[in-house]
């Protein structure tokens, strides 16, 4: 009797180009996936996957209902779920029992593994312990000052999720901190210095997958990364990482960022425990991140080529037309445009109809 592959669900309408580079993945490996759209205005109908989509939202509301619905629409007996965005996980961790009883395989590490990790202020020791790097230093509330970084002790608070606060002046300072709730939040000195991500696949028996990443443009206000490459580890031992946050009880996709300042000290910004949006990079840079992703499903996928030297780009170039970006050092002296139109992850035949306005 053959193999019986298993299907995966992605949710589209949020962090697009994670949703877009495992489309490519499961076609590229010929594995059965189906789409839940964010209604008729997703970017999804524009790209050769929106075959692939067997229910769309009517609104932002997540329910049971949902994934039941997408289960039965898709005529798959089980879903397994693609993590690619902190609302969604946080609700199926809260509904695991009922989903999983739904048909959707959750593969997700326990909540309170996931809320340790996901959150800014309580993953900073775990990583601190594992590899000996220190967050920025904290900065008491009734004595902060610019330059500074804000950030929430919770991401999702009030069914919304929250995003950390950047202030490079007094007056973006005293902006951002007249609406938030001290105790809801907390603050650290500014680092500036070059953004590295290691993004990586830890499988449930222990084996891994990673890369590095170099951050080269950032949109403003610390949100997505437009440009970036493959990078070497600026200095972790990550066998002991890795090593610890499976004896933790974690495994899954992941994504932590470290700054290195002009002395070259490391510095802990936080742990993304989802698919990240730079994920195309993985697909150059480290084949076998989602070949563990998939077989740690039970998907049977052959052992992909060892990825070439590099560097392998990322960029997704309407992204960075939508405000003045940051600019890391490493992008020092690089023809940013030129790159950013060459490797647009929008700009593959498949999704050509967003290249230019998405």
């Amino acid at each position: 009797m053959p193999h019986m592959q298993p299907s995966f669900v992605l949710f589209s309408g949020h962090n697009d180009r994670a949703v877009v580079a495992l489309c490519r993945f499961f076609t590229r490996q010929a594995l059965p996936f189906v789409i839940v759209a964010a209604g008729p205005q997703d970017a999804i109908w524009r790209t050769a996957f929106a075959p692939q989509v067997v229910l769309s939202r009517l609104d932002k509301r997540l329910d049971v209902d949902l994934f039941q619905a997408a289960v039965q629409a898709s005529q798959q007996p089980e879903l397994v779920y693609c993590p690619t965005t902190e609302f969604m996980n946080q609700f199926v961790l809260e509904q695991r029992e009922a989903l999983q009883a739904r048909g959707l395989r959750v593969g997700l590490p326990s909540k309170a593994v996931y809320a340790q990790l996901t959150s800014k202020l309580h993953s900073a020791p775990v990583v601190q312990k594992l590899t000996g790097i220190s967050p920025p230093p904290d900065m008491a509330w009734a004595q902060l000052q610019a330059p500074c970084v804000l950030k929430p002790r919770h991401n999702v608070q009030g069914g919304q999720v929250l995003y950390p606060q950047l202030c490079r002046t007094e007056a973006q300072l005293q902006a951002a901190r007249a609406g938030l709730d001290p105790a809801q939040w907390f603050a650290q000195a500014w680092v500036e210095g070059q953004s590295h991500y290691l993004c990586a696949y830890l499988a449930r028996n222990g084996e891994h997958a990673h890369f590095w990443q170099d951050n080269l443009l950032q949109q403003p206000e610390g949100k997505s990364m437009v440009l970036a490459r493959s990078g070497s580890n600026p200095g972790v031992d990550t066998d002991r990482l890795f090593q610890g946050l499976h004896a933790l009880g974690f495994h899954g996709p992941f994504m932590m960022e470290l700054i290195s300042d002009a002395q070259g000290q490391l510095h802990y910004i936080e742990i993304n425990p989802r698919f990240w949006g730079p994920l195309q990079l993985a697909l150059s840079a480290c084949p076998r991140l989602l070949t563990l992703f998939a077989r740690d499903h039970g998907a049977t996928v052959p052992e992909p080529v060892p990825a070439s030297a590099g560097p392998h780009w990322y960029a997704w170039a309407q992204g960075a037309r939508q405000g003045v970006c940051r600019r890391y050092p490493r992008a020092e002296g690089l023809p940013a445009d030129e790159l950013l139109q060459q490797h647009d992850v929008y700009g593959a035949p498949d999704t050509q109809a967003l290249h230019a306005c998405h």
